[in-house]
């Protein structure tokens, strides 16, 4: 591990355990990626809304700047890189938060309801981040990248 290496395992090890490992390092690799895609993106727009990456604003349809924390940011950020994919409670909190915090579970309710107010969508009938009863929210709008291209789902 010293040397770089992801992961060890010891001797004799079970086929299923290897396969579970290799699954899980293709998919942080895969998050990796789509991270560093959406990441070396300047722009990203979805909607009326253009998120600049590297300023880490966002703008509405008149150009207006609307500030975001960090947390607000990252939350957004992970909804556009698997857009009209459900999320849980604790995913949205490892990516927007990071699960080194000591966070209630309602407290990512309260970031989504921030977040919602400033994308101006109705929390009554929402459009861009819907609440998935008993399961989470999903974004349901497709970002697009400053050079046309779309972010994988």
């Amino acid at each position: 591990l010293d040397h770089g290496a992801d992961d060890c395992l010891s001797w004799p090890i079970e086929r299923r355990e290897l396969v579970a490992r290799v699954q899980s390092l293709i998919r942080r690799q895969r998050r990796r990626h789509v991270a560093d895609d959406a990441e070396s993106a300047q722009w990203v727009r979805f909607g009326p809304w253009l998120l600049d990456t590297q300023r880490r604003t966002l703008n509405d349809q008149d150009g207006q700047d609307v500030p975001l924390s960090q947390a607000e940011y990252r939350l957004l950020l992970t909804f556009l890189q698997m857009p009209h994919q459900v999320f849980t409670r604790d995913k949205l909190m490892d990516e927007a938060r990071g699960r080194g915090l000591d966070a209630f579970e309602r407290s990512i309710d309260l970031l989504v309801s921030r977040l919602r107010a400033k994308l101006g969508d109705d929390p009554r009938q929402p459009r861009l981040i819907q609440t998935v009863r008993g399961q989470g929210y999903l974004f349901n709008a497709a970002p697009a990248l400053n050079q046309g291209t779309v972010l994988p789902h």
